[in-house]
């Protein structure tokens, strides 16, 4: 890994700033310096690959990552994906709408090449008191297309909207 490159894996902010809700993810975040916070930072050179740990706190303008581990890999097309595992690892953006979302999963991973982040196991995303919970939560960036997934029986995709969300759809009326 080349000097240069280790401040381009640091850049984690802005892509993780993509994650949920980034439709409309604040624009002005983009343009913030990003800050990882660590106790431990190991530096794999031979395997382009930084593993931050001990309370990891990454900001970038409104955007806030905290998890407990943090693994950054690079190839040489650059950085390929990141993954960050926690009790759980969570995200929190305010949105251009001035809305905040939050996310929480054991992990979040996000696939650079894919475009997708994926919310792994007790995964919830949580936009003003809308939830949807699940075994597995993807967001595809460039469709703008979430998906949920349950485990099983016993691990259901739930979601919850706020009444007046309900209500405001029976007032619409139907599209052509």
């Amino acid at each position: 890994m080349k000097p240069g490159q280790l401040t381009s894996i640091l850049s984690i902010g802005t892509l993780l700033a993509l994650g949920p809700g980034l439709a409309g993810a604040k624009e002005s975040d983009f343009r913030q310096p990003v800050a990882i916070n660590a106790g431990r930072q190991l530096v794999e050179l031979a395997d382009n690959k930084v593993t931050f740990s001990d309370k990891v706190v990454v900001k970038q303008g409104t955007m806030d990552v905290r998890a407990s581990e943090l693994v950054v890999i690079r190839t040489e097309q650059g950085l390929q994906s990141m993954t960050a595992r926690g009790a759980p690892a969570t995200y929190y953006q305010v949105l251009d709408n001035g809305q905040p979302v939050r996310a929480e999963a054991r992990e979040i991973h996000y696939d650079i090449q894919g475009r997708t982040i994926t919310l792994v196991r007790d995964a919830k995303l949580q936009q003003n008191d809308n939830i949807v919970t699940g075994y597995r939560i993807r967001y595809h960036i460039d469709r703008q297309q979430m998906e949920a997934e349950s485990q099983g029986e016993q691990d259901r995709v739930t979601t919850i909207f706020l009444p007046e969300q309900l209500q405001n759809l029976d007032n619409q009326e139907p599209q052509d």
